[in-house]
């Protein structure tokens, strides 16, 4: 009773409120059935169930936070949930949701620990990859795994889940939650430098204890292919419509002196990124959308420049010539130069009489083999050709 009541003080105690998270739209349930699905992310020190929604005590405002970006909008008995850090009022939520999307429509994808661009599945929120330690001695070498992952444009984040709790378990949850892939990382692993890897979507598998190397390619090759699986999904699902109907693309805003450039390090927008899917699978595309692909990669290059160069990108971009007005130059060069036509020749005999005057010009043509070539050249257009040039 005293450690019931232990809980109760703890989970009502508004001091902890920034390390208490707020479930809304919860089914009926008991407590325990609430915790079992926060156990993976750490220890759980109290719960509190009601009507519709409930509360979750975690041991630090760090862990509210990563398991309520992790959970939010995942189902749990039916019900698809929303997970919150209590301490935030839901106001100043909408408000940063607000100043978000004002800032660039791209951060409504939510990225996780992300620095570089990444293709998303279909679960906003959702990791493409957990990587799951389970002694925190191995943190530095889960870390480099994440890295290699990430330069691949997977959505990657580390997990240390409670101890307690079952590994069966967690890779429930976290297949529950849409993650593609889950790799456990022990002390063994890292002694011979392998992982293990679950494949959670399609059909599932394990690879166990397979070198580093040999598991990132596999994961890479995985992961493409269901990317290319995506796409033909949404190429079949557009029908016979000549045009595949996508999403508004997100605009670059244009450089100028009052905007800060920004690192070129997030995903491309959705529309664009269908596009480019479309084109690296060799899928055929109409000529708008070539024109769009070109339009892009052109603003793409101008602000990568900016951020490279800075002011001197103006100039090498002064120094580049306009493709359009090199190509009307090479073609006024090509329309001044003079006709073949119309070239005067020397010739070397310049009448037949001259030519029955060199001696040994006839000598030279009575040898069989000079014959034989020139009726070989006489059995071809070249005579025809040489008398049009030169209008014989």
């Amino acid at each position: 009773m005293t450690e019931l009541n232990g809980k109760n003080s703890i989970i009502r105690n508004p001091n902890l409120s920034k390390s208490r998270v707020f479930i809304g739209n919860l089914p009926i349930c008991t407590k325990e059935e609430l915790e079992s699905i926060f156990l993976p992310y750490g220890k759980v020190l109290g719960s509190l169930v009601q009507k519709n929604f409930g509360f979750v005590q975690m041991e630090s405002e760090e862990v509210a936070n990563k398991v309520a970006s992790a959970l939010t909008k995942s189902t749990f008995k039916g019900n698809t949930i929303t997970v919150r850090n209590a301490g935030v009022h839901k106001k100043q939520l909408a408000s940063d949701a607000n100043v978000s999307l004002s800032v660039s429509n791209a951060n409504s994808t939510r990225q996780t620990k992300s620095t570089g661009p990444s293709i998303h599945n279909s679960i906003g929120n959702c990791n493409d990859c957990e990587i799951i330690v389970v002694d925190r001695r191995n943190t530095k070498y889960a870390e480099m795994i994440e890295e290699r992952l990430k330069f691949l444009h997977l959505r990657v984040d580390v997990l240390f889940p409670n101890a307690d709790v079952p590994l069966g378990k967690v890779l429930s949850n976290i297949a529950s939650r849409g993650c593609l892939y889950a790799i456990l990382i022990t002390t063994q692993h890292e002694e011979h430098r392998s992982i293990t890897v679950n494949i959670l979507h399609g059909q599932p598998a394990e690879h166990r204890n397979m070198p580093v190397d040999d598991a990132i390619k596999l994961i890479d090759e995985d992961f493409r292919k269901s990317q290319r699986a995506k796409t033909q999904q949404r190429i079949i699902a557009a029908g016979n419509s000549s045009t595949l109907h996508l999403p508004q693309s997100v605009p670059i805003i244009p450089a100028v002196a009052s905007y800060v450039v920004p690192p070129l390090k997030e995903r491309h927008p959705d529309a664009m990124q269908t596009l480019l899917d479309l084109l690296a699978d060799n899928l055929p595309l109409t000529v708008l959308q070539y024109d769009r692909i070109i339009k892009y990669l052109q603003e793409r290059r101008e602000l990568q420049m900016k951020v490279e160069l800075g002011d001197a990108a103006e100039e090498v971009n002064t120094n580049v010539p306009d493709p359009e007005i090199e190509l009307q130059k090479k073609i006024l060069n090509i329309l001044n130069k003079p006709s073949v036509a119309e070239t005067h020749y020397d010739l070397l005999y310049p009448s037949l009489q001259a030519v029955k005057e060199d001696a040994r010009l006839l000598e030279l043509l009575k040898d069989i083999r000079v014959q034989k070539a020139l009726d070989a050249l006489m059995d071809t257009n070249l005579l025809s050709t040489v008398e049009t040039l030169m209008k014989f």
